[in-house]
C-alpha cells in the first residue's frame, strides 16, 4: 500500500515588524541629520590625526582656498546680523533689513565690503552664480586693503564669546596664510583652532 505523505506549504515570514523598523531608522535619520551649508568657496583641508573637536556655536570660521582668497563667517544668524551693522558703521554703510536678513542666511562669504549691498540685493539662487572674490587682507591696518581685521573685531564685538577656527586649503601658499595670522595677531589673538580632515592615528597613539 503507497504511503499517502502529507501536503507541504512554503514557509512565510512576517516582514511587517521589520518593515516598521526600517521606517523608524529612516526617520530618525532624516530628523538628526544636519544639512550641509552652501560654502562660499571649496575647501579641501589636509588631514591630521587630531581627536580635538570644532565646537559647533560661538564659532568664527576664516577660510583660505586655494588661490588665496579668503572667506570668513560665524555660526548664528542673530550675530551675523549685528556684526554687518557694526561693520556699516565702519564703512559708512546703511543696510536695509531686507539686506540684513539676506545677510544673515550666509554661512560665510568673500567679498569687499563695498560689494556686499549688490550681492545681498540678489536673490538667493542669483547669490551662488556669483564667484566671490575674497576679503582683502594684507598685514597693515588699513581699513580697505586689511577688511578680515574688521571683521574679525566687529564679529567678537556682536559675540564676545566667539572662539575662531582657521581653515586652509592644503595647496594653500603661506604668505596668504601669513596675512591672516597678522590680521588676528594685530587684535592679540593668538589662540585659534585648525579645521582639519581626519586620519587614522598609527598604532599606539593616544590624544594626551
Amino acid at each position: 500500500m503507497p504511503i499517502v505523505k502529507p501536503k507541504r506549504s512554503a514557509p512565510t515570514t512576517d516582514m511587517t515588524a521589520m518593515c516598521d523598523m526600517a521606517f523608524m531608522l529612516l526617520s530618525f535619520f532624516i530628523m538628526t541629520a544636519q544639512f550641509r551649508q552652501n560654502e562660499a568657496a571649496a575647501i579641501e583641508t589636509p588631514t591630521s590625526i587630531s581627536g580635538i573637536k570644532v565646537p559647533d556655536t560661538d564659532i568664527m570660521t576664516i577660510s583660505l582656498d586655494k588661490n588665496g582668497q579668503v572667506f570668513f563667517g560665524i555660526d548664528n544668524q542673530e550675530h551675523r546680523r549685528a556684526m554687518l551693522e557694526n561693520i556699516g558703521e565702519v564703512y559708512g554703510i546703511s543696510f536695509s533689513d531686507r539686506e540684513k536678513k539676506s545677510f544673515g542666511l550666509l554661512p560665510n562669504f568673500g567679498m569687499p565690503v563695498n560689494q556686499l549691498k549688490s550681492y545681498l540685493a540678489l536673490r538667493p539662487e542669483q547669490q551662488k552664480q556669483i564667484k566671490q572674490p575674497g576679503i582683502p587682507v594684507d598685514s597693515t591696518a588699513n581699513l580697505q586693503t586689511n577688511q578680515l581685521a574688521q571683521w574679525v573685531f566687529n564679529a567678537r564685538k556682536a559675540n564676545s564669546k566667539l572662539r575662531i577656527a582657521v581653515k586652509g586649503d592644503n595647496l594653500a601658499k603661506f604668505p596668504s596664510f601669513k596675512n591672516v595670522l597678522s590680521s588676528l595677531q594685530s587684535q592679540n589673538i593668538n589662540k585659534f583652532n585648525l579645521i582639519t580632515g581626519t586620519e587614522a592615528p598609527p598604532a599606539g597613539w593616544t590624544n594626551d
